[in-house]
């Protein structure tokens, strides 16, 4: 094929994509065929969620965040708030003018940022579809971690925001749900994203210094809070409330602080040779725990849709499937976003110097976008007590986009090209 064709990274893309959908699969069979119980499945994911993600957000933040490439992450953090924004927006509107259920609005408004283009990045890269963008002498791994430590800061925010304002969009359901009370339910579904982990991780002692290290953290945010007027009080202290903030902001700030200390960079993350005393063993065994988040954590998302159909079955409740809101929601974050996205990152990484010079920067960010919706929506209809048949019917919706999810393959091709036709212009 020659240099420069569609097809290559087309089907380099599309496999990557489809072995993304049989990694669930292989989830939802072995639910299926009682291999997995439903308690070991929902301790996975709580695990996933409170100990393996932040090993890789700590890792990956650390190692690529430096006094260098400091500066990347700030069209990261400003995209991540904006498209999420524009997606709540589009997702009020939508519903309102085409009379979509309000489970709908979430399901626009919150992508799957963490495992699903985590896992794709590295099935693209096995494929060999990421040499397109590669700068000079770069190999794919390194290309790789760069590429998932945008996106898990991209993830971190996305999820704070649905964690803030997702609860809010259902609460005109009419529950009399106070606001203490849905404060406990929001941050039980927080635990994990599917309403599952149950009990500590931790042993009491460990426990003990957690809580008080999160007590601290809200005792000072709770007086810097206190500065401001209630309303404004109120949106700033919401992501304390939520189990998943606390940790991701933590791990972020962490990850942060050994990326741009140049002592402690150097010490977690160089060579032994060149002063990296904790490299070969403390951060190496973070490093193997982080590694085990992408996989792991789309095998338990098809085991959870396993459960799910299971109950929809031994229940009745099946739901009609709602045309509409599935087509809308497929146009909006499988062709409307992605055509934005590409269109938007290629004009400003061609035309100015806002993004940089890397072109797994430009890449990670048209895709950030692009996808389908976060599981959490239905631990949102879970919170917003919806009916037994609603669920359902928010399960089929899940099922139904996570099936059309190797059409992605379309959005990573034109990502791959715009940014490798940027790279060329600019190299």
């Amino acid at each position: 094929m020659r240099n420069g064709g569609l097809v290559t990274p087309f089907l380099g893309a599309l496999q990557a994509c489809v072995s993304v959908l049989l990694t669930m699969c292989y989830g939802f069979a072995a639910r299926r065929l009682q291999l997995i119980h439903e308690t070991t499945i929902n301790d996975m994911l709580g695990l996933g969620v409170k100990l393996l993600l932040p090993a890789l957000l700590i890792v990956h933040l650390g190692e690529q965040l430096h006094l260098g490439t400091a500066m990347n992450y700030i069209p990261v953090i400003v995209w991540s708030v904006f498209y999420t924004s524009a997606s709540i927006t589009l997702g009020h509107l939508l519903s309102h003018l085409l009379g979509l259920p309000q489970w709908v609005t979430p399901a626009f408004s919150f992508n799957n940022t963490t495992s699903l283009p985590l896992l794709l990045l590295h099935s693209l890269g096995s494929v060999g579809s990421l040499k397109l963008i590669l700068r000079n002498g770069e190999t794919t791994s390194s290309a790789i971690d760069r590429a998932q430590s945008y996106l898990l800061v991209c993830g971190v925010i996305s999820k704070t925001i649905a964690y803030i304002v997702g609860p809010k969009m259902l609460q005109d359901r009419g529950d009399s749900l106070s606001t203490s009370e849905e404060r406990h339910r929001t941050a039980s579904i927080a635990e994990d994203e599917q309403l599952t982990e149950e009990t500590s991780l931790l042993p009491e002692r460990a426990q003990q210094a957690r809580t008080s290290a999160r007590n601290a953290i809200r005792q000072s945010t709770h007086w810097l809070g206190s500065l401001f007027p209630g309303r404004v009080k109120q949106e700033l202290l919401a992501p304390f409330e939520s189990p998943f903030a606390d940790v991701a902001i933590i791990c972020a700030i962490l990850g942060t602080v050994l990326g741009l200390v140049p002592s402690l960079h150097r010490a977690f993350f160089f060579d032994e040779e060149d002063g990296g005393i904790f490299n070969a063993w403390l951060t190496a065994s973070v490093s193997n725990l982080g590694a085990l988040f992408t996989t792991l954590q789309i095998f338990m998302v098809g085991c959870k849709l396993g459960i799910t159909f299971e109950r929809m079955v031994a229940e009745g409740h099946s739901g009609r499937i709602p045309v509409n809101a599935i087509t809308t929601i497929f146009v909006v974050r499988l062709v409307l976003w992605p055509a934005l996205s590409i269109s938007l990152i290629y004009g400003l990484a061609k035309r100015t110097r806002l993004l940089g010079d890397d072109p797994m920067l430009w890449f990670s960010m048209m895709l950030m976008p692009v996808g389908p919706p976060a599981l959490v929506i239905s631990g949102l209809a879970e919170l917003a007590q919806a009916s037994e048949e609603e669920k359902m019917v928010i399960a089929k919706t899940l099922a139904i986009m996570y099936a059309l999810s190797p059409l992605v393959c379309f959005s990573i091709t034109g990502a791959l090209k715009a940014s490798e036709a940027v790279l060329k212009e600019k190299g």
